[in-house]
């Protein structure tokens, strides 16, 4: 159960340190990894990523998604080794320079995850931003592309929806996989628009899954982890076994 823990990541969403510190103390038994996004990072600085370090020895995602000039996001990545985070995202987006020169300014002291297409976009929105309609007629395809990129300029993994991940995983095995957009159904309920299950997103090959709204929104988000941790569970002997 300790391996299946580490791969569930809960993001701590909330613009209050209080809070954010309760779900902490609260999922902690349950949870391996715990996210720092731009609402909380924003509302609270640097003190927080402290804070929840001195409630869990969980490790600490920091998804600021960043996405600015090199000598602007080398900065932010150094800046964030010194806070001892464990996880930084940087867009892939940003371009090959920039992905490489976030890798060198962590120097192993954080793992880059690079953000490729957010789970909220689909093919109609990449159409109305711009990009070629054949290359994204499966987004997958964009994925691929923007994966490689993370791969040839040394990220340690990515971040991607579960629709995509297979191709990924079997492409690029070594780098390590994050899935948001996980629900307990499958289909747009929300602003996830590429969704998957626990158990789909592990068995395609997800190493980790970000699981927010559903932990957050029931009635017992306890009973909740546990039940996201038994799919887990039954996703990796099924991957095993094929």
């Amino acid at each position: 159960m300790k391996e299946l823990r580490e791969r569930l990541v809960f993001p701590l969403d909330f613009a209050e340190a209080k809070i954010a510190l309760e779900w902490v103390d609260r999922l902690k038994p349950y949870v391996g990894v715990f996210k720092i996004g731009l609402e909380l990072f924003t509302a609270q600085g640097p003190k927080i990523v402290e804070e929840v370090k001195k409630r869990t020895e969980a490790k600490i995602f920091l998804d600021l998604k960043l996405h600015d000039i090199p000598n602007t996001i080398a900065g932010a990545v150094r800046a964030s080794v010194s806070l001892g985070v464990d996880f930084l995202t940087v867009h892939t987006l940003s371009g090959r320079k920039a992905l490489e020169v976030a890798v060198k300014a962590a120097q192993g002291g954080l793992k880059i995850l690079a953000v490729t297409i957010l789970t909220s976009l689909d093919r109609g929105d990449l159409l109305e931003l711009g990009f070629n309609g054949e290359l994204v007629s499966e987004p997958e395809e964009l994925v691929y592309r923007l994966t490689l990129h993370a791969h040839t300029t040394g990220c340690d993994g990515v971040v991607t929806s579960a629709k995509e991940v297979s191709k990924v995983k079997e492409s690029f095995p070594h780098l390590l996989a994050v899935i948001p957009g996980i629900r307990d159904t499958v289909g747009p309920q929300d602003d996830q628009l590429r969704t998957a299950t626990p158990y789909e997103a592990i068995l395609r090959g997800a190493d980790y899954l970000v699981v927010g709204r559903p932990i957050r929104e029931a009635p017992s988000p306890e009973e909740v982890c546990e039940h996201i941790l038994s799919q887990m569970e039954k996703a990796l002997q099924d991957r095993n076994a094929l």
